[in-house]
């Protein structure tokens, strides 16, 4: 799910939008602008450009470049959760299955955002702890999930949560074999929280 934004290609452009269809075409456009330029580089007249919209536009959503980079980042990170905060919720799946799901999730996205990732979060830095927050929290439940149906084996969710939280993405960034990538961090997730090994 690379972003490859330009004005032509954004969602549909006019003088009159909803809001949420306007932010929609900022958010893409700065996206887009941030992996090709790098964030520092772009400018609120060049996302307004890439979005087909007046640069006076964007300030009716975002009242300076901080809180567009802010929004960015979450939208990047909602992208990121949605799907594991929908697998954490199905009781149909063991609390294993949501973990390996959750695991090869994570690693495609990563993998596929990697460009973007690094621009939004590495290179312009965070002015909210909120994705780190919100990620925690899906671990945690996660875990406690697994503890109490018998499945995991931990002693301190907290220490386990954040060492996960970070324990997929370094792994991401030094292989294009997504496949292997994801089951040997699912291995490596299992042996922390004390589940079965895969066959």
């Amino acid at each position: 799910m690379m972003f490859h934004v330009t004005p032509s290609d954004a969602s549909p452009v006019g003088r009159f939008q909803p809001p949420e269809v306007r932010q929609r075409q900022i958010l893409d456009a700065a996206a887009a602008l941030a992996v090709e330029h790098g964030l520092d580089n772009v400018s609120i007249a060049q996302v307004a450009h890439a979005a087909g919209i007046a640069k006076g536009s964007i300030y009716l959503h975002y009242a300076s470049r901080t809180e567009l980079i802010d929004a960015l980042q979450t939208d990047l990170w909602r992208k990121m959760l949605d799907h594991p905060n929908e697998l954490v919720a199905n009781d149909e799946l063991t609390w294993t299955q949501r973990m390996d799901d959750i695991v090869g999730h994570l690693v495609e996205f990563s993998m596929e955002n990697e460009d973007l990732y690094h621009a939004v979060f590495h290179a312009a830095g965070t002015h909210t702890d909120e994705p780190w927050t919100d990620s925690r929290h899906l671990l945690r439940h996660l875990l406690i999930g697994g503890i109490e149906a018998g499945e995991f084996d931990v002693s301190d969710v907290d220490v386990t949560a954040d060492f996960l939280l970070h324990a997929y993405a370094g792994p991401c960034y030094h292989s294009d074999d997504r496949a292997h990538v994801a089951d040997e961090i699912q291995q490596l997730f299992r042996r922390v929280v004390g589940a079965a090994q895969l066959d």
